[in-house]
C-alpha cells in the first residue's frame, strides 16, 4: 500500500493558457498517477506550467491516462475548446516531499 495518496475532481478548467499556479499539488513526489477527463471538451496538461505535455481527448483512448513510474508533484490544466473541462486526478507514492 502506498504511503501517500491524493484524489481530487478538478472542475471548471478553462482558458487557452495555463494558469500561473498549478491547479494540482500532490504534496509529495508521486510515483504514479492517473487522469480521467469527465467532460466533453479536450483538456491539455503540463508538468511545468508552460509546455503542453499531452491531452485528454474525450473522443479517443486518451480520455483516461495512467502514468506509471513518472515522478511529478504538480500539474497544470487548460481546456482547448469552448466550455469547461472536468478532470479526475489520483496519485500515489511511497516517499515524501
Amino acid at each position: 500500500m502506498s504511503r501517500y495518496n491524493y484524489f481530487q475532481i478538478l472542475s471548471f478548467i478553462d482558458g487557452y493558457d495555463f494558469p500561473t499556479v498549478p491547479q494540482i499539488r500532490f504534496g509529495f513526489m508521486a510515483q504514479a498517477f492517473s487522469f480521467l477527463n469527465r467532460a466533453t471538451t479536450t483538456v491539455q496538461y503540463s508538468f511545468d506550467g508552460t509546455n503542453i505535455h499531452g491531452d485528454l481527448n474525450p473522443d479517443d483512448a486518451s480520455q483516461g491516462l495512467v502514468f506509471d513510474t513518472r515522478a511529478e508533484s504538480k500539474v497544470w490544466f487548460k481546456s482547448t475548446d469552448d466550455g469547461y473541462g472536468t478532470v479526475r486526478v489520483e496519485a500515489w507514492g511511497g516517499g515524501g516531499r
